[in-house]
């Protein structure tokens, strides 16, 4: 079975499963909900693999607390406490200032440099691995029980990942890149700014209390000093990237302000909401009230997310808010986040 082939399984149970992951799965099925009852209902028609195998309904949350606990033993002891094997894919990879010809352990405080020839992957013990491209310089920061924490200084990863929710961080001079069950690509330039790019699941981006929630088949930006800025698609319409880095980024110019939200609500389209909806907490109040009344057109409020409570900034009003948007797998990772 190839290493693809066993991915997957873990994402979307479409391959052959791993003869380790079948057994816990066997010996964790009668912790399940009960199968005779009837399944609740789904707003989502696809899912992601978190949502197949975290589940959106009360009981499958609940089967899905008993599977991260069986699960935690199996994933935990590849030997992770000890650090992360460093396999060499191309060129002469550097650990700790030494060439790296095979393979090798990457440990707490230790540095991984790839020049511009050269490519290495980290096996995170058993829940993931991380491929990194020539140009990059990473460091292990933690490799605990709870919390598996990489440091990327500049260069690109993609990272795989299949461990629950908020196992695996990255940090990065801008922001910290939490997994929520995902893949991803991650990229942090030589002034600290990052580009995050997901290909299945979801990520958050968080830095001093500002945070985005990013879902596969968008990317998001950061910036030092100022953290995330708005996710968007990579479909997003024409100029959504430009307007958005000034929305973010740009300096308080209100003309190139109030051009740059044109763009962002002229074009805007349903799955868009997504990018509205963070603009709701980092547009300046002026213009909050034109990005409410373009999302309110586009994924009508529920009763909870009044007009009032959405312009002032209330926190249970803009979760109910983003509850309520038709995003894969918004549910599954809203329950999970007040879990673990």
């Amino acid at each position: 079975m190839t290493e693809d082939e066993q991915d997957q399984y873990l994402w979307d149970r479409s391959g052959p499963a791993d003869p380790e992951v079948a057994r816990l799965e066997s010996l964790l099925r009668p912790l399940g909900h009960d199968s005779g009852a009837a399944p609740p209902a789904l707003r989502l028609e696809r899912r992601s693999w978190s949502s197949r195998a975290w589940g959106f309904g009360g009981p499958l949350v609940t089967a899905a607390a008993a599977l991260v606990l069986g699960f935690g033993a199996w994933f935990l002891s590849g030997g992770i406490g000890g650090g992360w094997t460093v396999q060499q894919l191309a060129g002469a990879p550097r650990l700790d200032g030494v060439s790296l010809d095979g393979h090798a352990l990457l440990r707490r405080g230790g540095q991984l440099v790839t020049d511009e020839g050269s490519r290495a992957r980290i096996d995170i013990g058993r829940i993931g691995r991380v491929d990194v491209e020539p140009g990059t310089r990473v460091s292990l920061v933690t490799a605990g029980t709870r919390e598996h924490r990489l440091s990327l200084d500049r260069g690109t990863i993609h990272a795989r990942i299949w461990a629950p929710p908020r196992f695996f961080f990255v940090d990065t001079p801008s922001a910290e890149a939490i997994d929520l069950g995902c893949a991803f690509t991650l990229k942090v330039d030589e002034a600290g700014g990052g580009l995050l790019r997901v290909t299945h699941g979801w990520v958050q981006f968080a830095y001093g209390g500002r945070e985005a929630y990013i879902p596969q088949g968008a990317v998001g930006e950061t910036r030092p000093g100022v953290g995330p800025g708005t996710p968007r698609y990579e479909d997003a319409p024409d100029g959504y990237g430009a307007a958005l880095e000034q929305l973010d980024f740009g300096r308080a110019d209100p003309r190139a302000r109030a051009a740059a939200l044109h763009v962002v609500l002229d074009a805007a389209r349903p799955r868009d909401a997504l990018t509205l909806w963070h603009l709701l907490s980092r547009a300046f109040p002026p213009e909050r009230v034109r990005v409410y009344e373009r999302l309110a057109q586009l994924a009508p409020p529920p009763p909870r997310a009044s007009r009032d409570a959405i312009l002032g900034g209330d926190r249970k009003a803009l979760d109910a808010w983003w509850n309520s948007l038709d995003i894969e797998g918004t549910s599954f990772w809203s329950r999970l986040k007040n879990r673990f």
